[in-house]
């Protein structure tokens, strides 16, 4: 139980993130990575352990892979401008860095 919650936390902060990050280009991206960061190392907190924060930090990227993909219309979610390699620059880092955290 606490995988399919540690999952459905890291999907829930991706899209959260995707379509935060384009709100008002300073403030939106900001406020994506910190959220990024402070939903995987609660996830470590609630259920003390790194596994957990490590599939969370998956179900994240697996969201942002099909954010950055080209969809049915040729449309897509994170462009690959400077705010959209900024967002996946900073929120990989700050996965990085929360995972990389103790768990307890």
């Amino acid at each position: 139980m606490k995988l399919i919650g540690a999952l459905s936390v890291g999907v829930a902060t991706g899209v959260a993130a995707i379509f935060l990050h384009l709100f008002a280009p300073p403030v939106g991206i900001t406020l994506s990575i910190i959220g990024t960061f402070c939903a995987i190392w609660a996830l470590g907190r609630s259920y003390g352990k790194r596994i957990y924060k490590v599939i969370g930090a998956l179900g994240w990227f697996a969201i942002f892979w099909k954010g950055a993909s080209l969809g049915v219309g040729n449309e897509v979610l994170i462009q690959g401008d400077n705010l959209g390699n900024l967002f996946l620059l900073f929120s990989v880092a700050a996965l990085i860095t929360a995972v990389a955290l103790p768990a307890n």
